[in-house]
């Protein structure tokens, strides 16, 4: 794929995540309607309208390309030269709590046998006017409102005792009892530690350099495919907490996202 046709994924990455992002942040403060779809596992009506304002402008632009989305859609196809990973509004909590850390997260990836390889993507802070974005080979950048892209690159952090670092929980029992326990030696190792209750935000806020790591170990490739390529195109990393690559699976995958300069013993 050229540099053209990359830089076009990413545009219309962009300006859909921000499209979503806006709707999101207009359905704010209006009544919301809230289901369970598992045990501690939300979704609002807002995530069902920003994730169709993101796959119809997809549709209309690539109409043979296919999606993952966390919302459940049987009329979006699952298959394509390209496959449109999509997080509508990751932070569900706290957006449906009224806590302003919610983002959306938009990957357009090239499917391969072990998993997806992200090729262009979109990360937007609709309270913040916050937009991360990358395509592969082409570097990562944010932009503040209507000013113009920066380029990021990762904290210069070396040494763990100087590490910022976040975490967030899952909704399975057993999984707490394990991030516990790599929490208390976080706490022990680090200088500080963070919940911040988005994932693809936080690991967007590792790519950025204002966090030198994030530990989750369930997440979903909606929650990871944006973010991994703004860590790869800024000079961090997201892999297993034994330091291997992640292994994609829509049934949780375990994620250390850093710098890349920090020995995180886990």
């Amino acid at each position: 794929m050229n540099v053209d046709e990359l830089n076009e994924l990413r545009q219309v990455a962009c300006d859909t995540a921000v499209s979503a992002g806006k709707l999101a942040r207009e359905m704010w403060s209006q009544p919301r309607q809230i289901s369970h779809k598992g045990f501690r596992d939300l979704v609002t009506d807002a995530d069902i309208a920003t994730q169709q304002c993101i796959t119809d402008a997809v549709q209309a632009r690539y109409p043979d390309h296919g999606f993952l989305t966390e919302e459940e859609d049987s009329q979006l196809s699952a298959t394509g030269p390209i496959i449109w990973i999509i997080d509508p509004i990751d932070g569900t909590t706290n957006y449906s709590r009224q806590l302003p850390e919610f983002c959306v997260s938009v990957a357009a990836c090239r499917p391969h046998p072990g998993g997806y390889e992200p090729l262009a993507a979109a990360i937007y802070d609709p309270m913040r006017e916050e937009l991360f974005s990358a395509a592969k080979g082409q570097g990562a950048t944010l932009q503040i409102g209507g000013a113009d892209p920066t380029p990021m690159q990762v904290s210069p952090i070396t040494n763990t005792a100087q590490a910022v670092m976040a975490v967030d929980w899952s909704a399975s029992a057993a999984t707490r009892l394990n991030i516990m326990g790599l929490v208390n030696k976080l706490a022990q190792d680090s200088f500080t530690l963070r919940a911040i209750g988005t994932a693809a935000l936080a690991m967007a806020w590792v790519a950025a350099g204002r966090v030198d790591g994030y530990l989750n170990l369930r997440l979903r490739p909606w929650d990871v495919a944006a973010a991994l390529l703004l860590l790869q195109e800024s000079g961090g990393t997201i892999v297993q907490p034994n330091g291997e690559p992640i292994v994609w699976d829509t049934a949780g995958m375990a994620c250390v996202a850093s710098n890349g300069r920090l020995t995180l013993n886990l």
